[in-house]
């Protein structure tokens, strides 16, 4: 018996009402259940189109686009009304047949009953999870071995297209910024792997409409029964904008605060050493420890004047590189003591004695530090700041303290919202870009607070693991 003789024999003998028909209705094939539930000769049935007879079938046109579209490969209809019985109509798409090139629906009438009605929750969820990935801003993203198989309106707007077609069966890859093309496949094969990965990912697309930086996250998922990769993308390239532009404003305004505290620190050596020189000249005789002194005082000044520079010097790229992060606070405490001083203030610092290695961009961290001390003294008429670094597990802790007024509980729960800001000529983006710093480093900020007594920021980031010899 082959294998269509016994198929056919199937389909006659099978208890449940079936047809097969074509996309526009017409009936190609009925069984006997059918014919007998609806009490008509098999002949007479394929006389009839379920789309025109519907009060026959109970299906519509409309019932079955999402079929026709190739957006659905099978549906559920509930129908409560039919004429012979509360039925389910499980329609499903049947193509590639051998003597059909067209792709064939097959319709079967079921009675209702607790586990098609558990089905026809799950599909019904389904269609709407569907429908929001159809209708999201965010650009969604299936891929099987790297190749597109599906993809969102949103997604073909990304990457400036018209149509799904122009991308579908294309690899995935080829859309990746060459500089971050590494990484993006390294995260492919671990999630297809069963590894896990950092949820989200910022990297550069390569669009119609030029360089694009989106966010990104990966799961991994069941597509059409095969494993397969879904990706949710957000353009943050304006996003990126805004934050940079906020960014240059905020240290703009740090360095003009600084830069009177800068030109008094300047002067106060520069005049000792005109002093020195002055004495010299009149002695004209050679003074070794006036020498030193002038030495001495000339090096402060280099050294405050690369800080200045170094902070005010534009970004040109984020790079991180292994630092020494009592290095950064000593250089950020030597920049404000001046400051400090002007408002009756003192620094104190208390370092970890052991070197503790971080991977930082270092200006931003400077930045971040900077930002934060200069809150505590503006908080203070007089008095000091503590900045203590400790080794707390696998992060070196930043705490910086101050016996400035305090701040109460419902601002402390706003600190670093944008525009947001205690002082009256605040814009609230110092904190908020501080907080993005320190999340870019994998570290954290946390700020305690007492009113009358002062506040405490602690700055965790992960420190370099020195390799243990065994």
């Amino acid at each position: 018996m082959g294998k269509g003789t016994l198929f056919e024999q199937l389909f006659h003998m099978s208890l449940t009402p079936t047809l097969v028909m074509r996309c526009d209705g017409e009936i190609l094939f009925v069984n006997d259940s059918l014919a007998h539930l609806l009490r008509l000769s098999k002949e007479e049935v394929k006389q009839l189109n379920v789309f025109v007879h519907t009060d026959v079938f109970h299906v519509q046109q409309r019932d079955v686009e999402s079929l026709q579209n190739g957006e659905e490969t099978f549906l559920l209809l509930k129908k409560k009304k039919s004429r012979f019985y509360p039925a389910h109509i499980h329609i499903q798409l049947l193509q590639n047949e051998s003597d059909y090139k067209e792709p064939l629906l097959v319709v079967q009438w079921q009675e209702y009953s607790s586990n098609i009605e558990k089905q026809e929750e799950v599909i019904r969820k389904m269609k709407q999870y569907k429908q929001f990935v159809k209708q999201s801003q965010d650009a969604f993203i299936v891929t099987q071995h790297g190749l597109i198989q599906y993809m969102n309106p949103a997604a073909i707007q990304l990457l400036g297209g018209s149509q799904k077609d122009e991308y579908m069966g294309r690899s995935f890859l080829q859309f990746i910024h060459p500089d971050h093309f590494d990484i993006v496949h390294e995260r492919m094969q671990k999630i297809m792997s069963g590894i896990s990965v950092r949820p989200r990912a910022e990297v550069q697309l390569l669009t119609k409409r030029g360089v694009v930086t989106i966010e990104s996250s990966a799961t991994k998922i069941k597509f059409k029964g095969q494993d397969a990769i879904q990706y949710i993308i957000r353009d943050v390239t304006d996003r990126k904008k805004y934050d940079e532009m906020a960014s240059k404003s905020e240290k703009l305004t740090m360095v003009s605060k600084l830069a009177a505290g800068v030109a008094h620190e300047i002067r106060n050596p520069m005049t000792a050493i005109k002093g020195f020189i002055q004495l010299l000249k009149a002695s004209k005789q050679y003074n070794e420890e006036y020498h030193d002194i002038m030495l001495e005082e000339l090096n402060r000044v280099e050294s405050i004047i690369q800080e200045f520079l170094t902070l005010a010097k534009p970004k040109k790229e984020t790079l991180f590189e292994v630092k020494s992060l009592q290095q950064i606070l000593r250089h950020v405490t030597l920049l404000l003591a001046t400051h400090a001083s002007y408002k009756d203030c003192q620094i104190v610092s208390l370092l970890e004695p052991d070197d503790l290695s971080i991977l930082c961009e270092e200006n931003a961290l400077k930045q971040v530090f900077i930002n934060i001390i200069q809150n505590g003294l503006e908080s203070m008429t007089k008095g000091t700041i503590t900045v203590k670094l400790e080794k707390r597990q696998e992060s070196g802790v930043v705490v910086i303290e101050d016996e400035g007024c305090g701040i109460d509980e419902a601002t402390l729960a706003r600190i670093g919202e944008p525009f947001f800001s205690t002082k009256q000529s605040g814009t609230g983006l110092g904190l908020m870009i501080s907080y993005k710093i320190i999340e870019q480093h994998n570290g954290h900020i946390s700020f305690s607070s007492k009113v009358g007594v002062g506040t405490k920021v602690e700055i965790a980031i992960p420190y370099i693991q020195k390799p243990v010899n065994v």
